[in-house]
């Protein structure tokens, strides 16, 4: 049996175990039944097992965490290690699994990443096996609009980049943005939607019911404020989408679903009289966008699961993570920008829209194309 190290979360974020989910069924199609290990990418000391033990979820939001978490592997790897139980050093097989990978922000760049160092330079590049290392539906994030110039005229990053790139035997962008980044950084790259789309697949989720109308909000419309709003356009985009909302939930049965505890909070606060939904098991979430008759978002990883399963989506965000739901089937984006003005209008025709099938000739199309790339570079 194949031992498999995911760069990755748990307990983080449930699009990033969505695409996880759709990594293994490829990798089941190909290998059969395979021996996961995930290392939580924001705590690289969890490659060690006995660090998983003092990861407690709850303390994620406490201040200077994340610091916290990248001093402590740091001083971990002065440590001995033991290759015969480090995650990433005991596989046959280390992917980096979806989620932004090429971004440079004002706070923030890709060529600073808390796991590239530990877990690639000082643990892979130096693995005794020379096992393979994917980088798998890698994207990008930068503010809406932007080509990119940002991060290629960095030499930082584009030291990044290029030992990323041309250290992985494979490496798959999920975005048109990535793939430009990637191509001025002098690689090319194939580009395919978001391994999440086979997520259903491999839960063995079918889409039934149509019984709500899938709602999810987040302050500013994402993740950050890239965008440099400030206050007045997080109170802007709040109303809109209130208002939006609660007029559409006069005439259609909605759920909230809640990917974290502050959207939980947010939900309750913002319309309270609307039902929400919370798990902390994330294949839930994937049996309640199967039951949606339709979705309007900002969780990118909401839409692409649900398009996967034949559902119309409303995407709305403020940067290039809009782009990895842009080509599947079923979903429309709108920036938040062109969302202030005509987002009621674009919900009015989500909901006119036929109901459809789940793209089932595209997911097999693009599967298809994923499991010969990987054929490739397992059965070389």
């Amino acid at each position: 049996m194949k031992r498999v190290c995911f760069i990755s979360t748990v307990h983080h974020n449930v699009g990033d175990d969505f695409v996880r989910e759709g990594i293994l069924c490829l990798l089941k199609s190909l290998l059969g039944e395979v021996e996961s290990r995930v290392v939580h990418k924001h705590f690289p000391a969890t490659t060690r097992g006995e660090f998983w033990r003092i990861l407690d979820q709850r303390t994620r939001h406490v201040p200077d965490w994340l610091r916290w978490r990248s001093r402590l592997s740091d001083v971990a790897d002065f440590m001995p290690v033991e290759a015969a139980t480090d995650a990433v050093l005991s596989s046959d097989l280390v992917i980096q699994a979806g989620t932004p990978v090429y971004w440079k922000n004002d706070w923030s760049s890709c060529a600073r990443t808390e796991w590239f160092e530990p877990l690639i330079r000082r643990r892979w590049k130096k693995h005794p096996r020379h096992v393979p290392l994917l980088n798998l539906g890698a994207g990008s994030c930068q503010s809406w609009g932007s080509d990119g110039s940002e991060i290629i005229a960095d030499a930082r990053c584009r030291k990044f980049i290029q030992e990323f790139t041309s250290w992985s035997a494979l490496t798959t962008v999920r975005d048109e943005l990535a793939r430009r980044i990637l191509h001025e950084c002098g690689h090319d790259v194939p580009m395919l939607p978001c391994p999440s789309i086979l997520a259903p697949e491999s839960v063995g989720v079918e889409p039934g019911g149509g019984d709500f109308v899938a709602l999810n909000y987040m302050p500013y419309g994402g993740h950050y404020d890239l965008n440099r709003g400030g206050p007045h356009a997080k109170t802007k985009w709040e109303q809109q989408f209130c208002s939006s909302v609660k007029e559409l939930a006069r005439n259609h049965p909605c759920l909230v679903v809640c990917h974290d505890k502050e959207e939980v909070a947010e939900a309750a606060r913002l319309f309270p009289e609307i039902p929400r939904f919370y798990s902390e098991d994330w294949r839930e979430y994937l049996h309640t966008y199967s039951r949606c008759r339709a979705a309007v978002v900002n969780r990118v990883h909401a839409a692409v699961v649900s398009g996967a399963m034949g559902r119309q989506a409303l995407l709305i965000g403020n940067d290039s993570r809009l782009l990895t739901a842009s080509e599947v089937p079923g979903v429309t984006i709108l920036p938040v920008s062109d969302a202030m003005e005509a987002l009621p209008h674009r919900m009015r025709e989500l909901l006119q829209a036929p109901a459809t099938a789940a793209p089932l000739q595209w997911i097999a199309e693009m599967k298809g194309r994923y499991l010969d790339l990987l054929r490739a570079v397992l059965f070389p």
